[in-house]
């Protein structure tokens, strides 16, 4: 891989962990982050198996087979939801301990959790979003990670896509916040948002927020549907964010639907690539 580029994805690996024990599904996680070539990958829907350490023995598993195939060492991180109680569906981020490093303490972003809408209270951000820092070489790209999972379409249509966007908007209200705590501009926001179209106000928040939209032409990239293009990253749309300038999202699409619904998910994981130049943030 070229070493001037940095590949970052996302990957909703439904329910990982729930109840599957088949080690088969391990190797096909396994093979499929290897397939994909990424560095960074967010995830979504990641279960705790091991309560006290706040793991997922099958990712565990997964990325032991990854390093014995290539020989890297992946390192990952599995956030709390809003309720510390509830450890179901869960957002991480998993990453090449050869490719980048983790800087600084992972940031849990105080977004509002609820909001007063038509005299009801609207509870927002059941997966709490979180920012990490990761740096490639010294004096060279580094680069902030918000891995989001935003409400599903269970409910009124018009109710869940108010709560979209005020998580949209919540969550663009604190990025100056983000900046201060670590120290760098150069963020991406990926992962599923749930949003059935670019024109839904909650990806308009995230464009009026300062960011671009790398599914703007909204591919679907769920299994199950072919109008769900969920899954999305944001990068920053300054044009002065020079390692941002070519990124395009990519969809990691199967052959054969059925088997990758199966053995992996009901998502498609997407991917796209960072420029890696001399670091023009501040320190």
């Amino acid at each position: 891989m070229n070493q001037r580029y940095l590949n970052v994805g996302s990957w909703n690996i439904e329910k990982f962990g729930l109840v599957d024990d088949n080690t088969e599904n391990e190797y096909a996680i396994a093979q499929h982050i290897e397939l994909s070539g990424v560095d960074i990958l967010a995830f979504q829907e990641m279960y705790i198996t091991n309560k006290s350490r706040f793991t997922n023995k099958h990712l565990d598993a997964a990325l032991d087979l990854v390093k014995e195939h290539t020989g890297n060492t992946w390192k990952y991180e599995i956030f709390p939801n809003r309720s510390a109680s509830d450890t179901s569906q869960l957002c991480g981020v998993t990453w090449n301990t050869n490719r980048v490093t983790k800087k600084l303490d992972t940031l849990k972003i105080p977004v509002k959790t609820k909001v007063e809408f038509e005299g009801k209270t609207l509870w927002l951000w059941d997966r709490i979003p979180h920012a990490v820092k990761f740096e490639t070489e010294q004096g060279k790209t580094d680069l902030i990670i918000i891995s989001i999972h935003m409400k599903s379409n269970v409910g009124k249509r018009y109710i869940v896509e108010r709560k979209r966007y005020e998580e949209a908007k919540t969550l663009i209200e604190n990025i100056p916040l983000v900046i201060d705590e670590l120290k760098d501009k150069d963020i991406v926001i990926l992962g599923d948002t749930n949003c059935k179209s670019r024109r839904e106000p909650a990806i308009n928040a995230f464009i009026t927020g300062g960011f671009e939209d790398l599914n703007a032409d909204d591919i679907p990239t769920f299994v199950r549907g072919e109008k769900a293009p969920f899954d999305r990253i944001f990068v920053p749309g300054d044009e002065d964010r020079k390692p941002f300038k070519y990124s395009r999202q990519y969809i990691m699409r199967s052959a054969s639907p059925l088997a990758h619904d199966e053995y992996l998910s009901d998502h498609y994981l997407i991917k796209t690539m960072i420029k890696i130049r001399k670091d023009d943030d501040f320190i």
